[in-house]
This record gives C-alpha cells, sequence and structure tokens, in this order.
C-alpha cells in the first residue's frame, strides 16, 4: 500500500496521469460540443451535415459559413473551456482561485495590456515573413507538401471565416473568433497547464516557454510556429507577471480582434497599407523598436503589479 501511495504521489507520475486526464477531458467535451452543433445545424441553418459531410468545407455560401461558425462557437467551449474548468475540480481546486480569475483587474493593466500586443505587432508580422522560409529536411519533402496543402485550406477557411461586410457578421466573428478563443485558450494554455506545468517543476520561465510551444503547436500551422509561439510567451510573461488571467485574455482579444476588425470590408478599404494583412516591416530600427517597447512594456506591468501578486498574495 505504501509503495503504490508513492508512486502516485511521484511528481512525475502525477503530471502525467493529470495530462491524460485533461487530454480525456478534452476529447469528451469537444466531441460531445461538436456533435450537437452537427445534430442542431439542421433544424437551426436547414444545414444537413451528417448527410453531406462535405459541406463542411464548403465557403460559398454565407448560411453555410454561418452554420460552421455556429460549429466552431460550440466546438471551441467544448474543447478548451469546460476541460479546464472541470479540471481544476478534478484535482481539487476552486476554478476561479487556481485559473486567477478573481483578481482585480485595475485600467492601468488593460491599457498596457493593449498596448503590448499593438506594440508586438511589427516584429510578429516580421516573424511570420521568417517563417515562411523554413523548409523541411529532403527527406521529409512529401510532409511538407501535406502541411502546405493544409495551411492552404485552413488560410482559405480563415478568410471565409473572418471576412464581414455588415456590423452584424462583425459582431458575430468578434464573438467566435476573438472572445471564445481569446477566453478558452487562455483558460485552458496559461490557466491550466501553465500553472499545473509550474507547480509540478517550480520552474518559472521553463514553463512559459513549454507552454508557449505546446500553444503554438496546438494550432497546427507549421508557417506560422515562431510567431505564435513569442505571442504565447508574451501572453505566459504576462500571466506570470501579473497573475490575472484576465490580463492574458484581454492580450489574446486584442490580438484577435484587431485581425477581425480589419477584415470588416468598410474598414480593410480604407487601411492604410502598413496596417493590411500581410504587411512587413522589413526595418530593423522598427522590428527593434517593436520589440523593446514590447518588453518594456511588460517590464512596466510586472512593476506595477509585483507588490499586489508578490507581497500581498493576490
Amino acid at each position: 500500500m505504501t509503495e503504490k501511495k508513492l508512486f502516485w504521489e511521484h511528481p512525475v507520475v502525477f503530471f502525467i496521469t493529470r495530462m491524460f486526464i485533461l487530454a480525456g477531458m478534452m476529447l469528451m467535451f469537444a466531441g460531445f460540443a461538436y456533435s450537437i452543433a452537427l445534430y442542431t445545424s439542421k433544424p437551426i441553418f436547414g444545414i444537413d451535415f451528417l448527410s453531406n459531410p462535405s459541406l463542411l468545407t464548403n465557403f460559398n455560401s454565407a448560411t453555410n459559413i454561418n452554420a460552421l461558425k455556429y460549429i466552431q462557437a460550440l466546438t471551441s467551449a467544448g474543447l478548451f473551456i469546460y476541460p479546464a474548468w472541470y479540471f481544476c475540480k478534478s484535482i481539487h481546486q476552486i476554478p476561479a482561485e487556481f485559473l486567477k480569475l478573481n483578481r482585480k483587474t485595475k485600467p492601468t493593466e488593460i491599457i498596457l495590456a493593449m498596448l503590448m500586443v499593438l506594440t508586438a505587432m511589427p516584429f510578429i508580422s516580421w516573424l511570420v515573413y521568417v517563417n515562411s522560409f523554413l523548409k523541411l529536411p529532403s527527406s521529409m519533402v512529401q510532409l511538407e507538401t501535406e502541411m502546405k496543402v493544409a495551411e492552404e485550406l485552413a488560410a482559405h477557411f480563415t478568410k471565409a471565416f473572418i471576412k464581414a461586410d455588415t456590423l452584424n457578421v462583425l459582431f458575430i466573428n468578434l464573438i467566435v473568433i476573438a472572445i471564445i478563443p481569446a477566453i478558452g485558450e487562455e483558460f485552458l494554455f496559461r490557466g491550466v497547464l501553465q500553472n499545473f506545468v509550474r507547480l509540478t517543476t517550480g520552474k518559472k520561465h521553463f514553463t512559459v516557454w513549454i507552454v508557449a510551444i505546446v500553444f503554438s503547436a496546438f494550432h497546427g500551422q507549421f508557417y506560422g510556429f515562431i510567431p505564435r509561439l513569442v505571442l504565447g510567451a508574451a501572453l505566459g510573461y504576462a500571466y506570470l507577471f501579473t497573475g490575472n488571467l484576465w490580463i492574458s485574455i484581454i492580450m489574446h482579444f486584442v490580438n484577435n480582434a484587431f485581425a477581425v476588425v480589419s477584415s470588416y470590408t468598410p474598414i480593410k478599404n480604407n487601411l492604410p497599407t502598413i496596417m493590411q494583412d500581410g504587411y512587413v516591416f522589413e526595418s530593423w530600427i522598427i522590428n527593434t523598436g517593436s520589440v523593446v517597447l514590447t518588453i518594456g512594456l511588460l517590464w512596466i506591468l510586472r512593476n506595477i503589479t509585483f507588490k499586489r501578486v508578490w507581497y500581498n498574495g493576490e
């Protein structure tokens, strides 16, 4: 009995078993949500995805796209939000406390979080450009070709999803593409994984970067891996320094919302060149300034919340 108890209490074993539990929850809740979305799409939108699965890749019909957004919203909630919440309960923690959702968020912190995302954009866009030139070894040509095809399909999917000609569509896009992913992904990656890995290893910086790698890899886009890794690290450090999940949620929301709003037709047609999708800042001065400003804002954010987080025990 003693040996078994010691075995299950070993940090590595405890971590691995809990990660299997989390993965199981993600599969269960996502599968359940996806099934509900598919079954209810017919009475709501008049589209029967079960009888005609090819409609899941049909982006030519506005009604079909709305149904896909509905599926995306429910599945995202099932994949991220519910598993994160109930995982906390599975390790006998109060979700709001473990995720750090009950922290006070000051206006200054919100402004700094939003500015961090905006100042990081030039450098992130340059990283997207650099990442596009990465190639796999010649022995993996077939895999690289398959990844390119998958990324082209994902790009087509995103373009169809994010397009908005009316305010109603823009509002729906903000919910499906910005709000739900910001809350869900931060619940899971920063709130659960970053907290749990840090508690298990005791290493702050190691945890931030490991979770950032997992965050980027989870999106399954090789040609966007590096910029998403850096974004994940920025979100991780903001969460680490503030001890407030709402800060990383706000940052994630602003990042996604910027892309959504920029795709709103009346705005998109009047955007300056430097703010258009795909624009790359090639000047090393601008990119260096982007990094310095972002790190500087992160440092200010850290200093503002340092006393409250580390001394007051919030």
